[in-house]
């Protein structure tokens, strides 16, 4: 196929509040570009074919995107994002008969359609059976994934030191991420309150603070101002990176995530992970041994929490990076997606 392959993927919103799916495509997009591929994002519902043997990638479910990418009539792929996750059809049962209406109607049949459909990870593929019927699609598990993290300076630590100077000298169990009820932030607060902790042992809690503010009130008032838990607003480039350089393991405690965009990043600077079964890379992390899974129930994110320890660091450290070098670096994403395309149709 070479670098005359040429794809188009389509997406509903370029709005970064949207959430974690746009990051996902940029991620994607630009590793296709960097292997010579031609490859565009577009949210226009209008948008026509460039060429004939281009391949269509409709990314995210009940809008416009798998829509139309059936309507321009080349070989098209279709990427979930977590959209058949059961968990929203047991959370929000009134929206799920919705779509399950939705899904008689258009969905089942774009999806049926589809040269494949790619999930970015086997637990995803899994769950997905379970949630809209009839169920059909050519499913393949082709990963997602992050690049190479950017090289560390000292001018970077030294910046995140001046911005955060009670993190100095400290351990630190690190979230990163969004303050929704879905990502289970009250419990691991009411973990950390029942840990035994040590002077130096500290709960970085970083994410924007400007959603959701009726749950963050919540979530600040059951930290209760304990000088233990620091709040750090977003973390965004550098600083990010520096937290993650800094902590000595990230803890996510969701009830559901699809991916994990925030658990590769950590594999890839050897930060060892705390997930809960419900974070759709937990297989990886576990099969790989660089971390820690236990179940999404208080009692689950209590243990998480009281199996946290830095003197363990080192092995859990040197198996995160081989866990990112062999299964969440984006290069195995791409090497994979051009497999699927290489295949006959049909």
């Amino acid at each position: 196929m070479g670098n005359s392959l040429q794809t188009l993927h389509l997406i509903h919103s370029l709005d970064p509040a949207t959430g974690g799916v746009l990051s996902a495509v940029e991620l994607l997009n630009q590793a296709l570009l960097d292997n010579g591929i031609d490859s565009i994002i577009s949210d226009d519902p209008k948008v026509r074919n460039r060429d004939k043997n281009e391949w269509t990638i409709a990314h995210g479910l009940w809008q416009w995107p798998g829509r139309r990418a059936r309507e321009l009539g080349n070989r098209y792929l279709v990427y979930p994002h977590g959209m058949l996750d059961p968990w929203f059809k047991k959370t929000y049962p009134l929206k799920h008969l919705k779509k399950q209406l939705y899904w008689w109607a258009k969905q089942g049949s774009i999806l049926r359609n589809a040269h494949a459909v790619c999930f970015t990870t086997e637990e995803e593929c899994l769950l997905a059976q379970k949630t809209f019927f009839p169920y059909q699609a050519c499913e393949v598990v082709t990963g997602l994934g992050v690049m190479e993290p950017p090289v560390q300076t000292d001018e970077q630590a030294e910046m995140f030191h001046q911005k955060y100077p009670q993190l100095k000298g400290k351990k630190g169990l690190l979230y990163l991420g969004r303050f929704h009820p879905k990502k289970g932030v009250d419990d691991l607060i009411r973990a950390w309150k029942n840990r035994r902790k040590k002077a130096e042992e500290i709960l970085v809690l970083a994410g924007p603070l400007e959603e959701g503010i009726d749950w963050i009130k919540f979530l600040k008032n059951l930290a209760n101002d304990d000088p233990s838990i620091v709040w750090t607003g977003m973390l965004e480039g550098d600083l990010k990176w520096s937290a993650l350089r800094w902590a000595d393991s990230l803890i996510l405690p969701s009830h559901q995530e699809n991916y994990g965009m925030v658990v590769a990043e950590a594999c890839s600077v050897g930060l060892p992970v705390y997930l809960t079964n419900k974070v759709n890379l937990w297989r990886e992390v576990m099969d790989a041994g660089a971390g820690a899974v236990e179940s999404d129930t208080p009692e689950g994110i209590q243990n998480l929490v009281n199996l946290w320890t830095v003197s363990n660091r080192t092995p859990l450290s040197t198996a995160a990076q081989k866990c990112f070098a062999e299964r969440l670096h984006i290069a195995h994403t791409v090497e994979r997606l051009l497999g699927v395309m290489q295949e006959p149709a049909g």
